[in-house]
């Protein structure tokens, strides 16, 4: 790129700024509240969600633009051990110790280490490399107090779970890729059983059936590992903080009192925003029998009379074996296909496809890969940002990462989710672009099938 050019993209970058940065501003001046969905997340308004992307992803291209090449190459190349701060922190619970101190004089790092069991030095060393990117914040020399964004970790014990799940089994595997990709016979593997997460934890099980192994538990009787119940509800809270839009952006409410089948629901998180906020709408929930045990207890903590009235029913299920609801008006997927290779996919929709009835639909919530060159089927990014609004979209490309190193899964394209709908008599059509990172991919019974 010649000067010339970068010039002018600096320039047109800088009104785009200015122009979306105005639209947050006034949002923000008007001191309305925004809407918050069931989850307990604000939702923005749709003019304000897409004035927030461009400022994302105009400050990316700004990096781009202005900083070094070999300078920014290498801060990518140690941003693992930035994630690696927050993990510490996340285990910690740093946010939750700082969330008794008072916020202008903060608490001492010497307190933080005694709660904490960390070295106070190192552990100083930690929180400053976070408040360098606005996660807590020194507000002297030694002492630390929350602000925006770690004050939202202190709130919500349930994310740090989901915080972990990156620190833990998923950190492990991504320690692997790089040796599994560069393996002439590993890298074409395409079975959930070949995998840079198999090497690292050094088994030969998926790791569905790695969680549910039986082991000792500190009353000495056995039963699921401890992690289960921490990775489910970890997942429980990544759903609501970063798919916090498909609560508003689908037309929930139309369906009246239709049955929603929460295919491999976990413990059941989104259907439980969607039945509080839904109340005609029914749900089954099905899982494995031990993530299916965790949802009875969280149910039954959090909204019991939905489980007494009948409305809620909690079913183990292998969704790889026939679906036992037949005729649902909606089979609902969240963060499902994505953890398994194209294969194992139909297979699930296959089984979907003999369940449904003539007015039956499928729901894939999930990342929905948009290129930096875009796709015909989603909404394509102001130029001069890329196509998929680079830094504020790319989350989906880091996940398709995770997917491929812990089971051969993928964030797909439009075109790749149709390409195995239509293997299973299936088609795509419908991408509900929702707001946040969450889209909705809407599958129907092929009319030539």
């Amino acid at each position: 790129m010649s000067n010339a050019e970068r010039v002018q993209q600096l320039r047109d970058l800088l009104r785009l700024l200015n122009d979306s940065a105005e639209v947050i501003i006034k949002d923000l001046e008007s001191g309305e509240q925004r809407a918050v969905v069931e989850s307990g997340v604000p939702l923005p308004t749709l003019e304000v969600h897409e004035a927030t992307w461009i400022v994302i992803g105009a400050c990316g291209l700004f990096l781009d633009l202005v900083q070094e090449p070999s300078i920014r190459l290498t801060e990518i190349a140690c941003a693992y051990f930035l994630s690696r701060a927050l993990h510490i922190v996340a285990h910690a619970r740093v946010a939750e110790i700082l969330a008794d101190a008072d916020l202008t004089e903060g608490m001492s790092a010497a307190l933080i280490s005694e709660k904490t069991g960390i070295n106070e030095q190192k552990l100083m060393r930690v929180l400053r490399t976070l408040c360098s990117v606005h996660v807590f914040k020194e507000v002297r020399n030694g002492y630390f107090a929350n602000n925006r964004t770690s004050n939202t970790l202190a709130r919500d014990h349930y994310l740090s779970d989901w915080l972990l799940l990156h620190g833990l089994e998923m950190y492990t595997a991504a320690d692997q890729l790089l040796p599994f990709l560069f393996d002439k016979v590993k890298t074409n593997a395409t079975s959930d059983r070949v995998t840079a997460w198999q090497d690292a934890i050094g088994v030969n099980v998926t790791i569905w059936e790695y969680m549910d192994q039986r082991t000792e538990q500190p009353d000495g009787s056995l039963g699921p590992r401890l992690r289960l119940e921490s990775w489910t509800q970890g997942s429980m809270s990544g759903g609501r903080a970063i798919a916090s839009g498909i609560y508003s952006d689908y037309l929930w409410e139309a369906l009246g009192s239709s049955t929603i089948v929460d295919v491999g629901g976990g413990v059941g998180g989104t259907s439980l925003d969607l039945a509080r906020r839904f109340p005609s709408l029914r749900f089954v929930v099905d899982d494995r029998p031990s993530t299916i045990e965790l949802a009875q207890a969280v149910w039954t903590r959090e909204y019991p009379e939905a489980l007494q009235s009948g409305r809620v029913k909690l079913v183990p299920h292998n969704f790889f074996t026939e679906q036992p609801i037949n005729g649902a008006k909606v089979y609902f997927m969240r963060a499902v296909l994505h953890s398994w290779p194209d294969d194992q996919c139909v297979t699930i929709l296959s089984h979907l496809r003999a369940a449904m009835g003539p007015d039956s639909i499928i729901l894939v919530a999930s990342h929905i890969i948009n290129t930096t060159v875009g796709s015909p089927l989603l909404k394509a990014a102001p130029p001069p940002l890329p196509s998929n609004y680079g830094i504020a979209g790319y989350s989906g490309n880091v996940y398709d990462l995770i997917m491929m190193a812990i089971n051969n899964g993928m964030e797909r394209t439009p075109e790749m989710i149709d390409a195995v709908a239509k293997r299973a008599g299936l088609s795509l059509t419908k991408i509900w672009e929702c707001r946040g990172n969450i889209y909705i991919a809407e599958l129907r019974v092929r009319e030539d099938s």
